[in-house]
């Protein structure tokens, strides 16, 4: 299972969660896509479990939030 990592931190908004779906559009199912993000992507989330995947957050002494996603199956969410 291939991972991947983006580097979202300094992007405005909507710009961090625009960069994460499209990298999971290009991504098969099981593969793994790490952010980092400089917050917990509240609007990410519910956008995550609608597409299947599964995903945990760590939050940074810093504010700053990693997020491990792990796509759904094929046909999951849209």
């Amino acid at each position: 299972m291939p991972e991947r990592t983006l580097d979202n931190r300094g992007l405005e908004p909507p710009m961090p969660m625009v960069r994460t779906l499209e990298a999971l559009e290009s991504m098969t199912p099981g593969d793994v896509l790490t952010i980092h993000n400089d917050r917990v992507p509240v609007y990410l989330l519910p956008q995550l479990e609608e597409l299947g995947a599964s995903y945990r957050v760590e939050q940074d002494a810093d504010g700053s939030a990693r997020v491990r996603i792990v796509k759904g199956a094929a046909g999951s969410g849209r």
